[in-house]
């Protein structure tokens, strides 16, 4: 699975970095970053989206 983050639809509401518990999704210098390779609950994360900026794909899906 691939986390999939679209910038023009976040609100920054920093609800995916609060949920984060591994620092694989941080805020600096006022954006969103991810780090894919932190063993995060993604699905959870993503869910927990209000907005839904984050989303889950599978690798092999065309983007």
């Amino acid at each position: 699975m691939k986390i999939i983050y679209d910038e023009s639809i976040c609100v920054v509401c920093l609800s995916c970095v609060s949920e984060s518990e591994c620092g694989g999704i941080t805020y600096r210098h006022g954006k969103i970053f991810i780090d894919e390779t932190c063993a995060e609950d993604w699905s959870g994360i993503a869910d927990i989206c209000p907005v839904g900026a984050l989303t889950l794909k599978d690798e092999e899906e065309d983007f």
